[in-house]
């Protein structure tokens, strides 16, 4: 990273409204800089890796926010400088339970650089995949030489034991959610790469497998007609930017949009059509590589029955057809579409930090065996 990795004191932590984040950042494979953020608690018993959706970034994605929700429909800005407020936000929640948290802002989207200098684009699809796989590995590096540290500074020490890296736990939401699955197709094809990094779990929360307007990805109207008509488009109009598309039209829970559209830090226009395409293309992708997501990494899939973005019987068939023993499905019908910001996502949250300790045990049961 461009700096290095360092731990924050716990009661740091409560010092800022935003839970006082190190800001870090690096540079790609196509040298753009890309901003990321980490919550750090002492000793932690796990790494959580956060990516968020589409038209989003790290900490307007997993953080509370300054906001009054007037109804299910409104909510006013209190204060668009202090904005992002960890307490009692899944962040906090997670240090709360011993992990320390991570987030990355996608390229062209946030506070990072995007593809030809512009927002809501990309190149290719899989270029998400790879910058998130380079962000896990440098965290990684950082985690390898405080480890390495440590063992130094505790070598004449009686008591001295040797100090493990955490393991590490992706959680992707939305287009997060298939970034985070694509990424382990990946890691699927390099057995070493894949023990070098120690991803034990992956939670996929409303993953963009389908979309609710395209219809099923196996559908005749997605492949023979959305496909070829956005492909084309986007080849004759690569920057012309999709119209309407900048708000997630949610019925019971429209008051989110007021959340994505009071943040000053995010980009308030729609996705270019070159996007639009990539979007289809890292579906399809997702789709046609199922088979090489590692068997032993544990899957926690969460979606809801109502959710009018992101296709849910998709997820469903996907699901179905994994070859993987460690996987579940936790279908719900109390949210729409994005989980950690529509009320009830508090249970959610509970049921994640449940199915965590869960794998944690497991996997120390697999230890002692």
């Amino acid at each position: 990273m461009v700096e290095n990795e360092r731990f924050y004191e716990e009661h740091k932590l409560c010092n800022y409204i935003d839970g006082g984040p190190k800001h870090d950042s690096f540079y790609n494979k196509d040298g753009l800089l890309l901003r990321n953020y980490s919550w750090i608690v002492k000793n932690a018993i796990g790494i959580i890796i956060l990516v968020h959706g589409l038209y989003s970034h790290a900490r307007l994605g997993f953080l509370k926010h300054n906001i009054n929700i007037i109804n299910n429909h409104e909510a006013v800005l209190n204060d668009s400088d202090n904005y992002y407020i960890y307490k009692d936000s899944w962040i906090e929640e997670f240090n709360k339970n011993g992990y320390s948290v991570y987030g990355l802002d996608m390229q062209g989207h946030g506070k990072s650089d995007g593809y030809n200098d512009l927002k809501h684009h990309v190149n290719n699809f899989d270029d998400y995949v790879y910058d998130l796989l380079q962000y896990i590995m440098l965290i990684n590096s950082s985690l390898s030489i405080e480890e390495e540290q440590n063992n130094i500074d505790k070598e004449n020490d009686e008591q001295n034991i040797n100090v493990r890296i955490p393991p590490i736990y992706l959680i992707g939401f939305s287009m997060g959610g298939n970034i985070v699955l694509r990424a382990l197709e990946i890691l699927g094809k390099s057995k070493e790469l894949q023990h070098r990094l120690n991803i034990k779990g992956c939670i996929s929360l409303s993953p963009m497998i389908s979309v609710n307007r395209l219809g099923s990805i196996d559908s005749f109207q997605f492949n023979y007609f959305f496909k070829p008509l956005i492909k084309i488009a986007s080849f004759l109009f690569r920057l012309m930017r999709l119209p309407f598309m900048d708000k997630i039209r949610l019925p019971n829970h429209s008051y989110v949009n007021d959340i994505y559209i009071l943040d000053k830090i995010r980009f308030d226009k729609g996705m270019t059509l070159k996007l639009c395409y990539e979007l289809i293309r890292g579906m399809q992708n997702l789709n046609d590589n199922i088979n090489d997501i590692p068997e032993d990494i544990y899957l926690y899939f969460i979606h809801s029955m109502k959710d009018c973005v992101c296709y849910y019987e998709d997820s469903v068939s996907f699901f179905d057809r994994l070859y993987n023993n460690n996987k579940e499905l936790l279908s719900i019908d109390d949210v729409d579409h994005v989980i950690p910001m529509e009320p009830g996502n508090e249970k959610v949250l509970k049921k994640i930090i449940f199915w965590l300790s869960e794998v944690q045990e497991k996997q120390k049961l697999k230890h002692i065996n």
